[in-house]
C-alpha cells in the first residue's frame, strides 16, 4: 500500500470512528458538570492521551489500546554448522498488541498504578516465518507517580516503576541446525529430542525505573507534556549483565474545540529508548506519533494512536521499519 493510499485510510477511519462516538455520547456529555474539572482539564487545556509519552496528572484513570502493525528490513542472521555467518535473510513480519492500565489517585499528589500488555508477531511469509519464527512477549508494570510542583499553567511530577516482561519464541531455523549438528556429531537417534530446547525458547527481563514528567499550557488550545526516566535492565537471555537504560519523550495536544468548535483533537509524540523491552534482537528505537480523537466528553476520550518507529538491530547493522495502528481508550473517573 502506497503512503498516500495509507494516510487516506487511516484518516477515513479517523473520520468513521469519531462519527460513531460523537452521536450516542452527545448527550451524555452536556448533562457533564462544568464545576467537576476533569483530571486532563490542565490550565484550560484538554490533553489528548498518547501511548508514547504518559502523563503526570494525578488521577483515577483506565486505559486500554488494541492495535496491530507491520515491520519491514528485519534481518535475520545465518549461520553454518561451525557458528559462522553465512548468509542473512530480510523478514516481513506483522504483530497484535493489547494493553490494559489502571492508576489510582491516593490523594492530590500521589497515584499508583499497574498495567499489562501483550504482543505477538510472526513472519508475513513462508521464508520469514523460517527466518525469524513466531514469538509472544507479555509484560505487566506497577509505579507511582507523586505531584511535586503545581502551578497554573505548568505541573512537574516524580515517577518510580517497575517492569517486567516474559518472552516465548518459536525458530525453526534454530530447531533444523540443532537437528543437523546432533547428525553430524554421530547422534541421530536423539538428535530431535536434543533440538527441542533449540525450537521453543524463554525469557524474562526487568527494568527498575525512576524519573519526572511534565504538562505545560501556553493556551487553551494547546498543551505540552515531556517525561524521562533511567535506571537499569536486564535482557531474556539468561546470565547476561544488566545495562543502563534511559527514556525520553514529548508529546504536543492540540483541542480544535476552542479554535473552530469542533470536538477532534490531535496529538503528535516522539519518544526515544536506548534499550527495547521486547526482545534481546532489538537495541534503541526512535517512534513519532500522531493521533487523532474525539474530545465531545471531558472524562472520556477515544481515537485512533498511530506509530512509526526505527528500530535499530542488534545482530545487524540494518535499521528496522515499524508501523502500528492502535485504537486508544482512556476514562477518568471523576
Amino acid at each position: 500500500m502506497s503512503d498516500d493510499r495509507r494516510w487516506i485510510s487511516l484518516s477515513a477511519g479517523a473520520c468513521l470512528l469519531v462519527a460513531l462516538v460523537a452521536g450516542p455520547v452527545a448527550s451524555a456529555g452536556a448533562e457533564e458538570s462544568a464545576a467537576n474539572p476533569a483530571p486532563r482539564d490542565f490550565g484550560g487545556h484538554q490533553f489528548n492521551p498518547s501511548v508514547l509519552v504518559p502523563d503526570p496528572f494525578i488521577s483515577t484513570t483506565f486505559v486500554n489500546y488494541t492495535g496491530a502493525g507491520s515491520a519491514v528490513n528485519h534481518v535475520v542472521p545465518v549461520y553454518n554448522l561451525h557458528g559462522e555467518k553465512i548468509a542473512e535473510i530480510s523478514a516481513n513480519i506483522g504483530f497484535l498488541q493489547l494493553g490494559f492500565g489502571y492508576q489510582q489517585a491516593i490523594n492530590q499528589r500521589v497515584a499508583l498504578r499497574a498495567d499489562l500488555n501483550g504482543a505477538a508477531r510472526v513472519g508475513t511469509s513462508a521464508q520469514s516465518i523460517l527466518a525469524d519464527g513466531v514469538s509472544a512477549v507479555y509484560g505487566y508494570g506497577a509505579g507511582t507517580t507523586v505531584n511535586l510542583v503545581r502551578r497554573p499553567a505548568w505541573q512537574l511530577a516524580a515517577t518510580a516503576d517497575v517492569r517486567a516482561n516474559t518472552l516465548f519464541a518459536v525458530s525453526p531455523l534454530s530447531f533444523v541446525q540443532s537437528v543437523v549438528n546432533s547428525v553430524a556429531a554421530g547422534d541421530t537417534a536423539g538428535a530431535l529430542e536434543a533440538a527441542e530446547d533449540s525450537l521453543l525458547a524463554a525469557g524474562d527481563n526487568q527494568r527498575v525505573l525512576g524519573g519526572i514528567r511534565v504538562a505545560y499550557t501556553p493556551a487553551s488550545w494547546i498543551g505540552f507534556t515531556g517525561f524521562i526516566e533511567g535506571g537499569v535492565g536486564s535482557r531474556f537471555k539468561k546470565g547476561s549483565d544488566n545495562l543502563g537504560v534511559t527514556n525520553l519523550g514529548i508529546a504536543a495536544s492540540f483541542n480544535l474545540a476552542p479554535l473552530i468548535r469542533c470536538p477532534i483533537g490531535l496529538v503528535g509524540s516522539f519518544r526515544n529508548e536506548t534499550l527495547s523491552e521486547k526482545g534481546d534482537d532489538l537495541g534503541s528505537f526512535q517512534a513519532f506519533g500522531l493521533g487523532i480523537f474525539y474530545t465531545g466528553r471531558r472524562f472520556f476520550s477515544v481515537g485512533l494512536d498511530n506509530a512509526w518507529s526505527t528500530v535499530k538491530q542488534a545482530q545487524t547493522d540494518q535499521k528496522l521499519d515499524v508501523v502500528q495502528n492502535r485504537l486508544l481508550l482512556r476514562y477518568d473517573f471523576k
